[in-house]
């Protein structure tokens, strides 16, 4: 038999469908009652939210599709979610932060990024956009990151007098950017 009839067999079996793959980080019952416990803390927020500066930074990997791969998905059973992959293979790291007033420039990261790098990624992007928005009392978001919480970095935030915002580990999808 060819591929081409195995594949014609499968799409009218009605049992199989071709999806695109899920991927999300493997929560603990902990990671799972820390954001239940941040998102009640935090829902009462409606003005607060126009003083967060949102952070992140994506990899491309240059050797992978980037989440776009497809399978079959048994229509009987529950969909499946695969892992994501933590390191691996050529890529590009791309920082950007925006806020209620604007947003920064773009930031390729060319090397490994540790906490002096990562500051001055902050020197130069997140002070701009701060600066944008009349340096009123903002609130900076970032995730937990072991660069984002090395000592050096948050001794770095209070002098500058930048107040972070908690973040629950594994939560990219609470992350508007």
């Amino acid at each position: 038999m060819s591929r081409w009839t195995i594949n014609r067999v499968i799409e009218r079996s009605h049992i199989l469908k071709n999806m695109k793959k899920k991927y999300s980080p493997a929560l603990t019952t902990a990671h799972k009652i820390l954001r239940l416990t941040w998102a009640k803390c935090h829902m009462t927020w409606n003005n607060e939210w126009h003083k967060v500066i949102w952070s992140d930074e994506k990899k491309f990997n240059l050797d992978d599709p980037d989440g776009f791969s497809y399978y079959w998905h048994d229509l009987r059973k529950e969909e499946e979610i695969f892992s994501t992959r933590v390191q691996g293979g050529g890529s590009v790291l791309i920082w950007a932060s925006f806020g209620w007033g604007g947003k920064s420039s773009m930031c390729f990261i060319d090397r490994r990024m540790n906490s002096n790098g990562y500051r001055e990624v902050l020197k130069k992007h997140l002070l701009n956009i701060a600066d944008s928005l009349g340096r009123f009392e903002w609130i900076f978001q970032q995730d937990n990151a072991p660069v984002h919480r090395a000592k050096v970095n948050l001794v770095w935030f209070k002098s500058q007098k930048i107040n972070v915002l908690p973040w629950p580990s594994l939560s990219p999808d609470l992350n508007p950017i």
